[in-house]
């Protein structure tokens, strides 16, 4: 569950809530997690677990995981199929479950509440909210422009999506704030979780002079590669202390996420529509420096995250995309629906390596 600040300036990763009220919970205090991959991959499988299954042992609820599910309608229903019938009527997935599918299956268990990821809010009951994860690539933008010393900078993604886009683009903004001769190095995996081909983007980008990466797939190939290529990158929802080569993460706290979901989401049941989105603003995103970081870039960064609090608009002014069209005009902002629903371009500023 996941959306932009109701200020203009926030934003991202879309996990969208329905229905989740304290009647549900009261009536099955029963809670089924749907990851696409097993609760040991680090980053999004494992911290969306850890946060989960905390909040369930916190609040005396059972616990359900299933793991490997594949985000195909086929394999959703099957599992929900299978959950209900065991009596199970709060489900989140995490595997990116398609928003029509999840209103299907409302549809046909309406005595079920559904969340799942989606890049354009749904509204439930009186309201909706999504989580601006972009603001974190933002964030670690800037801190990739600082570091770099050939100017060539790595971003590691799975395929064009108006949300993976937002990331990329942020990412971009924050390079070219700091350092407008670098430029970010795109490579397409193709897949959220391929090993085989995230190592090859790593190393596709090693090739290139690349010395500072990032990346939005799911699991610790990324980061292991680039360890291991000895080139400095910034996590994505998980934390490397024992990397030589990491500098910081993009986190996101899912149990605040899941804690504001589960426990506290009664107040937007009131037949009214409303759209919450949270950030950098609400703590729910962040940049979590490590000590390699020098004083000047701390400082750097949390002069960024001070002026995202105060209302910075990360998407506004002067922007156009590689093909040299111009996106926004100088005192123009991209509306919060453009960018969930319309961001299928990249910024200028990106080039597009590897096959």
């Amino acid at each position: 569950c996941v959306s932009t600040p109701v200020s203009k300036s926030l934003t991202q990763k879309n996990l969208h809530s329905h229905h989740f009220g304290e009647q549900a919970w009261q009536s099955q205090r029963q809670v089924a997690l749907i990851i696409p991959g097993v609760k040991e991959n680090a980053g999004w499988d494992r911290s969306q677990y850890v946060a989960v299954k905390n909040i369930c042992e916190e609040s005396d609820f059972s616990f359900i995981l299933r793991e490997n599910i594949p985000d195909d309608y086929n394999s959703c229903k099957k599992v929900v199929d299978e959950l209900v019938k065991h009596g199970i009527t709060t489900i989140c997935f995490t595997n990116g479950c398609k928003l029509s599918a999840v209103k299907d299956f409302e549809k046909i268990y309406p005595q079920v509440t559904f969340s799942t990821i989606e890049s354009i809010s749904a509204l439930w009951s009186g309201g909706s909210y999504s989580i601006l994860s972009f603001e974190g690539s933002y964030l670690a933008g800037i801190l990739a422009g600082l570091q770099t010393k050939t100017n060539k900078i790595g971003y590691v993604a799975p395929y064009y999506d108006s949300e993976v886009n937002q990331g990329i683009n942020a990412f971009t903004i924050g390079v070219q704030r700091v350092n407008p001769n670098a430029e970010v190095l795109l490579d397409w995996t193709g897949s959220w979780d391929n090993p085989a081909s995230e190592e090859q983007a790593v190393q596709n980008l090693k090739a290139q002079r690349v010395d500072v990466l990032t990346y939005h797939e799911n699991g610790a190939t990324v980061p292991n590669t680039a360890e291991r290529a000895g080139i400095y990158f910034i996590a994505f929802n998980e934390v490397y202390p024992n990397h030589n080569y990491y500098l910081a993460s993009i986190k996101i706290d899912w149990k605040k996420v899941y804690s504001d979901m589960i426990r506290y989401r009664k107040g937007l049941r009131t037949g009214k529509s409303s759209h919450n989105a949270y950030g950098v603003s609400q703590r729910m995103v962040d940049l979590a420096v490590t000590n390699k970081i020098s004083t000047r870039e701390k400082v750097l960064i949390e002069t960024a995250k001070w002026e995202l609090k105060n209302g910075r608009v990360i998407f506004s002014g002067d922007i156009f995309d590689r093909n040299d069209v111009r996106r926004c005009s100088e005192n123009e902002t991209i509306s919060f629906y453009k960018l969930q629903k319309n961001m299928d371009w990249l910024i200028k500023g990106v080039r597009i390596v590897g096959t």
